[in-house]
């Protein structure tokens, strides 16, 4: 086992199981490692013979698998079967951090051997309230891998099982979260470009002539959240970007997130980080080390 250079994703995948031992865990895990894009990066279509998993650690962008493209946030899985063509970029705004291991010799049933997704599935996981859970696992996985100490191959080796399981344990919970819909995608893409400019629901109907409780329906079966609630949660992760990265103005940053009002930017941040963001930019700037904090 190498810390090896990133060599790539691919995949496509549909979750379909029904109990943890349709898998045959005999794993080998052939590299792990961290991988830093700066934005407007692009990576070139590519392929490799065994199945590779990634974790945003932050960032956004996007991957294109079989010629279709999924739009990747901070706290998403990314999968990639072997030998399907794939490549991924960042976004015009922001660069991707990513962990990532390369992992073989383990079988699903009704799929083929070291195929952790179908044929015609999302590559994208959604983590959600997992996502602490699996930043723990990568980072586990990673630091094992780079350490070089006794018995590192075979800490390694299970820090993959647990993210396997942990991904089949996701899929348990609700089977209809990872299945392919065309709407949907329609929707999440929609959402995670604009969602600085949507003031309601009527403006994302509006946009993709879709009923609005049809709308709302499917986008609450497919992720688990509300349309509005997910624009929240795309804007305050932006907000604390831009709080971390930049000396804009708190109001400023709230409105190039989509508040007009600085009054109710204050209140949903404080809503979902319980505390301003003057507040939760000097806490994010006290954790920086002191040659860090110079150039912010």
């Amino acid at each position: 086992m190498k810390v090896g250079p990133y060599e790539g994703d691919t995949a496509q995948r549909k979750f379909a199981y029904s109990r943890v031992d349709v898998i045959k865990l005999d794993t080998k895990c052939l590299f792990a490692g961290k991988l830093e894009r700066i934005r407007e990066w692009e990576e070139k279509p590519h392929s490799h013979p065994f199945c590779e998993i990634l974790f945003v650690l932050s960032g956004e962008g996007e991957v294109t698998v079989g010629g279709r493209s999924y739009p990747i946030g901070k706290d998403d899985l990314i999968i990639y079967n072997p030998n399907v063509v794939h490549k991924e970029r960042t976004s015009a705004s922001s660069g991707l951090e990513l962990a990532f291991f390369g992992i073989t010799n383990f079988k699903i049933e009704n799929l083929p051997a070291d195929f952790l997704i179908g044929e015609h599935a999302s590559p994208v996981l959604h983590t959600k309230k997992d996502e602490e859970k699996f930043a723990f696992y990568f980072r586990s996985l990673v630091e094992e891998v780079s350490a070089d100490q006794p018995y590192s191959e075979l800490m390694a080796k299970y820090w993959a099982r647990l993210i396997l399981i942990g991904i089949l344990r996701l899929a348990n919970v609700s089977e209809a979260k990872f299945v392919t819909n065309a709407i949907f995608t329609r929707i999440h893409q929609y959402l995670t470009k604009h969602f600085a400019e949507i003031s309601c629901m009527e403006d994302i109907c509006t946009a993709l002539n879709i009923n609005k409780y049809y709308l709302s329906h499917i986008f609450k079966k497919y992720m688990g959240t509300p349309p509005m609630q997910y624009v929240t949660l795309r804007r305050i992760a932006y907000a604390k970007q831009l709080l971390q990265e930049t000396d804009l103005p708190a109001s400023a940053v709230g409105e190039v997130c989509g508040y007009r009002d600085r009054v109710l930017f204050f209140k949903a941040f404080r809503k979902a980080e319980g505390m301003t963001p003057g507040e939760f930019r000097r806490r994010a700037r006290e954790r920086l080390p002191a040659s860090a904090r110079e150039t912010v």
